[in-house]
C-alpha cells in the first residue's frame, strides 16, 4: 500500500509563478523564483514603492481634537 502523504512540502504546493517576473517559484525563496527577485521586492518595500497612500486626519493633533470636543459640548476657553 502506498503512503498518501506527500514526501515534501513542494509536493503539496501548487505551481505558482513569481509575482515579479512570472518564472516558476522556488521553495527556498517562496513566493519568488530567486534571491534577486526577493531582494528586489524587499528594496521596493524599504524605498516606499509599496506605501499605502493616506490622507492626514484633521483631528490627529491632540490640541485640535480637544478644541473640537470643547466646541461640541459647549465649553469655551475664554
Amino acid at each position: 500500500m502506498t503512503d498518501p502523504r506527500p514526501d515534501t512540502l513542494a509536493d503539496t504546493l501548487p505551481e505558482l509563478a513569481c509575482p515579479l517576473c512570472g518564472k516558476a517559484m522556488v521553495l527556498a525563496y517562496r513566493p519568488f523564483c530567486s534571491k534577486h527577485c526577493a531582494d528586489l521586492d524587499l528594496s521596493r518595500w524599504l524605498n516606499g514603492v509599496y506605501a499605502v497612500p493616506a490622507t492626514p486626519d484633521p483631528l490627529d493633533d491632540d490640541d485640535e481634537m480637544l478644541a473640537q470636543l470643547a466646541k461640541e459640548i459647549g465649553i469655551d476657553d475664554a
